[in-house]
């Protein structure tokens, strides 16, 4: 589930480098979150970077915290990237597996 209601704890040099995209609360389990910037997603540029962190819930001051960073992306595009974004909280485990272990370009032998 998609939100922009959480409060995330997120240290001062990753905002200075990186946008906050959005937040995906499990649905399952509304204690772990997915939290998703973005560094050069703009309409120029040739290489946007889309990062993906764990978040944990805080119970003292109700707040997320990044655990770790999940994953990189790298787009050479904005379509690419902003799709990626809006696909991402439905998209399938198969999909993601996919995403994060590509298939090599296939060559035609001839």
């Amino acid at each position: 589930m998609r939100s922009n209601n959480v409060k995330v704890t997120i240290p001062d040099e990753m905002r200075e480098e990186m946008e906050i995209q959005s937040t995906i609360v499990n649905p399952v389990n509304p204690d772990v979150a997915i939290l998703v910037m973005s560094k050069g997603l703009n309409h120029f540029s040739n290489e946007i970077v889309i990062r993906l962190y764990l978040l944990q819930k805080n119970h003292t001051d109700h707040t997320f915290d990044i655990q770790y960073e999940l994953e990189a992306f790298m787009f050479l595009n904005y379509k690419q990237a902003r799709n990626f974004i809006k696909r991402l909280p439905n998209m399938s485990g198969l999909e993601m597996l996919l995403l994060l272990n590509p298939q090599p370009p296939v060559t035609q032998l001839q």
